[in-house]
């Protein structure tokens, strides 16, 4: 018999439960709520939410110029909701200035993250932002990360390993800051992060500089990553249920692999193969934190559709 056995802790964290449940208070047909981009990068959520009167509009990086204005012209009177990745100081601002009523989504975790970004640049620190540079999140953190004369003030750095960072400290305009405060993208792994700041470290130890680390990491996050681990050992392949565009679901998958079992990403049931279960005896199933049970319901429900008679755990 084939066992599915799902991670202790997976699927919905608190920063997407919370936008979800304000998004599914707030709106209804008859009084919608205009959502400025993707509210969580989960497409069944989306959907969830657009049938209960969340209309998508374009994000920050899709509007050229003023967005509150840009906003305004389209909602004309009504709500407009910020996302829960949170967006820059420019962003916020100029949606208040339009005169729309605001929602605010962002996971408080993000929100963190922001205030720590702009307190550095204000006192004068080089932010250095561990993450990717084409993630909302951090481009909304970078939002904030304005200087004392208005000048941007950060850098994000996507790589961790030796090489990476040393042609960034060698290659700075200006040469490299002395003062850094360093943080991560709440969504990245613990390892890559202490691997970030101890190679940076390593690269600095003839200079003197301060540097100033904040542990800007999602702990619901880590906590998915380790229990994912923890199964990866235990099975014979992992199913890693979420959007495509979803970073935390991505690691998931990338902490299965590292754990050397087999693994897939899927958005949904319809993606499963059955010779992914060929031989296989245990199944190990987990999901990103912007993935709603029923997802996880309905990829189990075709598991076992086409591996036959299963047990599940």
């Amino acid at each position: 018999m084939v066992e599915i056995i799902r991670a202790s802790d997976m699927g919905f964290c608190m920063g997407v439960r919370r936008a979800v449940q304000i998004m599914e208070e707030e709106a209804s047909p008859e009084r919608p709520v205009f959502s400025v981009g993707e509210i969580v990068h989960n497409p069944h959520v989306v959907r969830s939410l657009e049938e209960r009167g969340v209309v998508q509009l374009p994000g920050p990086d899709e509007v050229e110029g003023d967005i509150g204005r840009a906003t305004a012209e389209r909602v004309r009177r009504g709500r407009v909701a910020i996302t829960a990745h949170g967006v820059g100081e420019r962003v916020v601002k100029e949606l208040q200035a339009s005169g729309l009523e605001i929602i605010d989504t962002t996971c408080p975790i993000v929100t963190r993250a922001q205030r720590y970004g702009q307190k550095f640049a204000r006192e004068g620190w080089h932010v250095l932002i561990f993450g990717d540079p084409g993630h909302k999140e951090v481009r909304g953190i970078l939002g904030w990360t304005g200087g004392p004369n208005g000048e941007q003030n950060a850098t994000v750095v996507p790589q961790a390993d030796l090489g990476s960072l040393r042609r960034l400290v060698e290659e700075f305009p200006g040469g490299f800051p002395n003062k850094i405060g360093v943080m991560a993208q709440t969504t990245h792994k613990m390892e890559d992060f202490a691997q970030f700041v101890a190679n940076l470290m390593l690269l600095r130890r003839d200079f003197n500089f301060e540097i100033h680390v904040v542990n800007t990491l999602c702990h619901a996050t880590t906590g998915q990553q380790e229990a994912a681990a923890a199964l990866a050992r235990e099975v014979d392949v992992m199913i890693v249920v979420g959007g495509r565009k979803s970073a935390n679901t991505r690691h998931l998958r990338e902490v299965a692999e590292e754990q050397g079992t087999r693994a897939f990403h899927i958005e949904g049931p319809e993606e499963l193969e059955a010779s992914w279960f060929v031989g296989v005896e245990r199944i190990g199933l987990t999901a990103g934190a912007s993935t709603p049970d029923f997802s996880v319901d309905a990829v189990e429900a075709r598991i076992r559709e086409l591996v036959g008679d299963v047990a599940a755990v």
